[in-house]
């Protein structure tokens, strides 16, 4: 647990060029100085915004006084300090607040309770803290006048003979341990900063801005959630070769560009992993002969310009984070006729360990060009791991002792998911494998803030022991339950609030925890459960409850609470066969295809001899159907895939149809594409070879016709693949002779077959071809 030093010894200050905002701590020293003076612990922001204009213009502080609603807002990511109706509040997408809405609603601010009682109580630990802000942030020359002006004394050697360095040694080792005048021991109420962190990774409640890379990097909490790309150990390999190199990485906003970054510096620096940095990183950081461009989309374009010739003209290799707008914008502006090269590049997948199909070699180019495209990476593996990391955290020690901690809805929430954690990143990742695979891809910084948001379900530690106090430990889980929260649902209810979060938005749309079975929903009214799924014993009572409410005229929502529960917490039971819980699962995902395309991801395709020749059959087999018309129920003894003339309007029945050409299935493979980590169908003959991606949508389509389920269409983007496929199998398909004319007929009897005529040109007919 950390103590309040510690917490103010830790506050994110923002510093550019190594130099400090000093915002943050001229507020901070404001605010203890108002303590100290036993003013009201919430303080008007108008009376901050007037503290702010006397002491900037008073003491030339750099930065401008007008922006002193940044610290009001962004003190609150601290755990120290709160601001009224905050989650209600007009924020920016960095998470600072609106100056003129909080002078017209007279918003107020302050320490939390806890802090401000602790350092109400002990005129030391103030005083401790006010001398460690000065020393860090401003001028010797300064101390003594900043605090004449504040109305702030020196720490108090006659209370204690203990240095500030002593002091801070205690407060250390004492968690909110507080001494008053006559010398007794005062335990302020407990509050784990971990919780506000996590709440301050999503933007449900406004106040986003741990999420951004900037804020992570001086984080403590963020080192043991960290999970690194594994390209980070092929960047840094490569910008220690003696070639100089530039190397451009870019994405869309939260893919973790800066975090790679980030990390690329820390090992170039030798800087422990598991330490935050000391200072904001500059927009350019030098490491010996490399240099780390954190954001150039930040950077004027003109500026952009200037450093890109740089990079290339001076020696050492540069690394340079940029969105992918202001980068093809910078690279056209630096070198004629490059455009349509930077945008192939962009589109290539990356092979795990191989930068050479990323690197651009042009003749005014002194160095090679690399250009890595984040987007192209995948990231649902990564993102499914964080949800460990925050489970398993270890700042969830700083509950221990807490009045609230056996009943608190939070802890209940964690000991849930900890019971059944390496299920429940399965399942998580899972659904994220789904969302990427159905075109609707998650930055990882989004999928971060899905996963805090659904461990805490935005509940603050002071909520939860209100909960604790008002209600029983159960009426709270039920209420920020992680399978609710991470399906966009609080007690079955749809949470509008969530759906600000673009996953949730998108998970929302798939409807997920519809009825499955006949079978399922008998045991779902009977126990809550399903055989061969076990839910944790934190959950036995609300299960129980929404159990016993799911038979009510009204239980439906409470049905489909039940069936996600089931879906992330049920693990598998060890003597219970796996197939009825594998039906449930891919009912669950609306996905036959996924749990297999999920585990291909890991390089290979895992399936023997046998099941290849299924699947290829099976593909053949719709494909014989979309591009004739014909169900494959239809051709009798045919081994062929025929490509016939046909109307654009497929809903039109053609029982007659000139075939263009004939395929042999003996022609077609099943292969494995190691860079898209995809299965393919290839055609091989004399003239060529064409290959078919098999998406999961593809996969999950082809199975569906399979078994007779009509189930749902393909998407546009995903018939244009196969339009563009049957294109291509044209170029290189053997034709027909010129006198040969092959037609399918579908008989009376529903029956395809093939009929082949000869043109007899002196008599002008056709015959038919014995």
């Amino acid at each position: 647990m950390k103590s309040i030093l510690e917490q103010f010894d830790t506050i994110n200050v923002y510093s550019e060029q190594g130099r400090h905002s000093l915002h943050k701590p001229v507020l901070l020293l404001y605010a203890l100085a108002q303590c100290h003076q036993k003013k009201d612990r919430l303080l008007s922001f108008f009376s901050i915004d007037k503290a702010f204009k006397d002491l900037f213009l008073k003491f030339s502080f750099d930065g401008k006084y007008e922006n002193s609603h940044y610290p009001f807002g962004k003190l609150e990511n601290d755990g120290i300090w709160e601001v009224i109706d905050s989650k209600i509040l007009k924020r920016t997408s960095v998470g600072h607040l609106s100056k003129s809405e909080l002078f017209i609603r007279n918003i107020h601010g302050g320490f939390t309770q806890e802090i401000y009682q602790a350092l109400l109580s002990d005129k030391n630990l103030l005083l401790t803290i006010t001398t460690q802000l000065l020393n860090r942030y401003f001028p010797q020359e300064q101390h003594k006048l900043l605090r004449s002006a504040l109305g702030l004394p020196e720490l108090d050697n006659l209370a204690t003979s203990m240095t500030v360095s002593d002091l801070s040694a205690v407060y250390k080792n004492n968690v909110f341990s507080d001494t008053s005048n006559t010398g007794e021991k005062i335990m302020a109420t407990k509050q784990n900063g971990y919780i506000a962190y996590l709440n301050s990774l999503h933007n449900v409640n406004a106040s986003g801005a741990n999420a951004l890379a900037e804020s992570q990097a001086l984080n403590h909490y963020f080192t043991e959630l960290y999970q690194p790309f594994p390209i980070i150990d092929v960047l840094y390999k490569t910008l220690l070769e003696t070639q100089d190199r530039v190397i451009l990485l870019t994405g869309h906003a939260g893919d973790g560009k800066s975090t790679v970054a980030l990390d690329v510096l820390k090992r170039l620096r030798n800087h422990p992993f598991d330490k935050p940095l000391d200072n904001a990183l500059n927009e350019r950081e030098e490491a010996g002969r490399i240099t780390i461009v954190k954001d150039m989309s930040e950077l004027s374009a003109e500026r952009r310009l200037t450093w890109l010739k740089q990079s290339f003209t001076e020696s050492g290799s540069w690394l340079i984070v940029s969105n992918t707008g202001p980068l093809i914008n910078s690279l056209a502006e630096f070198a004629d006729d490059i455009e349509s090269k930077i945008l192939e590049l962009l589109d290539k997948p990356y092979e795990q360990g191989n930068l050479a199909s990323h690197s651009l070699r042009l003749p005014n180019f002194s160095k090679e060009l690399i250009i890595i495209n984040m987007t192209r990476l995948d990231n649902v593996a990564i993102g499914a791991r964080v949800l460990t990391c925050m489970v398993n955290h270890s700042a969830w020690m700083q509950c221990s002792g807490c009045e609230a901690e056996n009943c608190c809805s939070l802890r209940l929430n964690r000991a849930a998911l900890q019971e059944v954690i390496a299920t429940i990143e399965e399942r998580v990742r899972w659904i994220y494998q789904r969302i990427t695979a159905y075109e609707q891809r998650l930055t990882l910084r989004q999928m971060v803030a899905h996963i805090a948001l659904s461990l805490t379900g935005g509940m603050s530690c002071e909520e939860a022991k209100q909960s604790v106090n008002t209600t029983q430990g159960v009426d709270g889980l039920e209420q920020i339950l992680f399978s609710e929260g991470f399906f966009g649902y609080r007690r079955g209810e749809s949470w509008s609030a969530a759906e600000n979060l673009r996953a949730i938005a998108l998970v929302k749309r798939a409807v997920f925890g519809a009825p499955t079975a006949v079978d399922f929903e008998r045991q779902l009214l009977v126990t809550g459960g399903v055989d061969g799924l076990d839910l944790p014993k934190v959950l036995t009572q609300v299960q129980q409850r929404w159990r016993e409410r799911s038979t009510e005229a009204a239980g439906v929502r409470w049905r489909f609470a039940l069936r996600r529960m089931l879906y992330l917490f049920g693990k598998q039971s060890p003597n219970n066969s796996q197939g009825q819980t594998d039906i449930f699962l891919n009912t669950f995902l609306q996905s036959p295809k996924l749990r297999g395309f999920d585990n291909w991801q890991s390089g290979e395709l895992k399936l023997n001899d046998t099941e290849k020749r299924v699947l290829k059959k099976r593909c053949l087999q719709v494909l014989l159907e979309i591009y004739s018309g014909f169900s494959s129920g239809q051709f009798q003894d045919h081994d062929c895939l025929y490509l016939t003339l046909r109307r654009s309007d497929s809903s039109v029945i053609q029982p007659t149809q000139l075939v263009v050409a004939k395929l042999s299935n003996e022609d077609f493979s099943l292969a494995y594409d190691v860079e898209r980590r995809l299965p393919k169908l290839i055609y091989q003959n004399s003239k060529g070879k064409v290959e078919l991606l098999l998406t999961l949508p593809l996969l999950d389509y082809i199975h569906n016709r399979s078994i007779g389920s009509l189930g749902n269409g393909l998407a546009p983007i995903h018939l244009a693949q196969l339009e563009w496929f049957r294109a291509e199998l044209l170029k290189i398909a053997s034709q027909y002779a010129s006198n040969i004319v092959g037609l399918l007929r579908s008989g009376i009897d529903g029956k395809v077959v093939l009929r082949r005529y000869v043109v007899n040109e002196q008599q002008q007919r056709l015959e038919q071809d014995l």
